[in-house]
């Protein structure tokens, strides 16, 4: 009888294992069948750094890391999925975020259809300038915030990325000319939370780098105030009222030596629809051999209410970025100017410059290390400069 029992057990095994591999090679063929030209990719990017601030009421130096996987799911020639994830230390704990989750849809040879969470297509840095081991310094510029930023004054705009769909073109016009565009429709900024709720402890809402918080504003005369507040793009999936943020970019370039860019987008933010942001960019891009150049503008105009009355804060800044390949090693300059703020040309916000200083050296061409000295220029700080090192890697 325990000789029968071994053998019955034996032969569930036998066929268990062999049944496995037989489902398994039928799950293939089937998926091969109705996937002829799936493929599967793993990259992203990543980096260790260091960095230490001069600020008097700052923390003197920290470590950080940083870890973006981006997965990439090709099912046929027409239908691709990508995202990315974001694992990054932040205050004693890992904070994950999802950077963007798309399905992209080719509609044909010029036109594609990208559905789900993106980089917003407004200027260019934030689509394509932001990863680690593609920007050349260890900071965002001072008109992003998020990223490694260290901003003189508030910034105008987070590190776009936002829910809805986007059309994107690319026309050939000429021998290396091409035109692009893209336009946008997307769940658009709201009111984030502020930064300490109701008992005095602090959200987590208030500095996630889908958020740029604006101080408050004074004015000279009538000794009134307004807080534009904060605004969130991209921070939840759920809109706050019936209007949506639409933009777009159109472009020219002429490969590989010159780009330029203009965008545009506006929305209302608050729950009744009342109040609007909306913005204006430019962005400039040159090449010569070993010498690149990037040009950004940015100008927002946001209602706040006032008084009973709605005025509008109005607010404007670019960066210019040069720098020169030299074997492995690329010196980096950057410079930032924030301009002051102001409402029915009254000005209620300061203005703020950064110049940003580094040096790169490429041990691989993807695996770099950056120093970065950034200088900055506000009127009520002193000394809020910092000195920062990272390695930062693609893969």
């Amino acid at each position: 009888m325990n000789q029968r029992l071994h053998l019955f057990f034996l032969g569930c095994v036998i066929l268990a294992l062999f049944g496995s591999d037989l489902a398994s090679a039928q799950d293939q063929a089937d998926a091969q069948r109705f996937f002829p030209r799936q493929g599967y990719l793993l990259t992203g990017y990543g980096g260790a750094g260091y960095q230490t601030l001069f600020a008097e009421d700052s923390q003197p130096n920290d470590f950080s890391a940083i870890f973006a996987p981006i997965m990439l799911f090709q099912v046929s020639d027409r239908f691709l999925f990508e995202g990315e994830l974001e694992f990054e230390i932040e205050e004693e704990v890992t904070a994950t975020s999802l950077e963007y989750a798309q399905v992209d849809m080719a509609l044909s040879n010029n036109l594609t259809l990208v559905a789900g969470k993106f980089l917003l297509p407004f200027n260019t840095f934030s689509e394509r300038l932001h990863p680690t081991w593609i920007n050349r310094l260890v900071s965002a510029p001072a008109l992003y915030g998020g990223h490694g930023a260290l901003t003189p004054t508030d910034p105008l705009l987070p590190v776009l990325s936002d829910v809805g769909v986007q059309l994107r073109g690319a026309f050939n016009v000429g021998r290396f000319r091409t035109i692009t565009a893209e336009a946008f429709i997307t769940q658009g900024p709201m009111q984030a939370a502020d930064e300490h709720d109701e008992d005095g402890d602090e959200e987590g809402d208030g500095h996630d780098e889908g958020t740029i918080a604006a101080k408050a504003v004074s004015f000279a005369s009538g000794g009134g105030s307004a807080d534009p507040g904060s605004l969130a793009f991209g921070g939840d999936f759920t809109d706050n009222n019936e209007d949506k943020l639409i933009g777009g970019r159109l472009g020219f370039g002429i490969a590989p030596y010159f780009e330029v860019n203009v965008s545009g987008m506006t929305a209302a933010f608050d729950p009744a629809g009342d109040l609007r942001f909306s913005a204006l960019g430019a962005h400039v891009e040159g090449r010569h051999r070993s010498i690149t150049v990037h040009g950004e503008f940015i100008q927002t105009w946001q209602d706040i209410v006032h008084e009973d009355d709605t005025d509008t804060l109005t607010r404007n800044g670019y960066w210019v970025q040069t720098g020169y390949r030299w074997g492995k090693w690329q010196p980096v300059a950057r410079w930032t100017q924030l301009f002051e703020g102001d409402i029915d040309g009254e000005v209620v916000t300061d203005a703020g410059q950064q110049l940003a200083l580094g040096l790169d050296y490429w041990f691989e061409p993807a695996v770099v290390v950056k120093v970065e000295y950034l200088i900055n220029e506000e009127e009520h700080s002193i000394d809020n400069n910092r000195l920062a090192i990272q390695i930062a890697f693609g893969f």
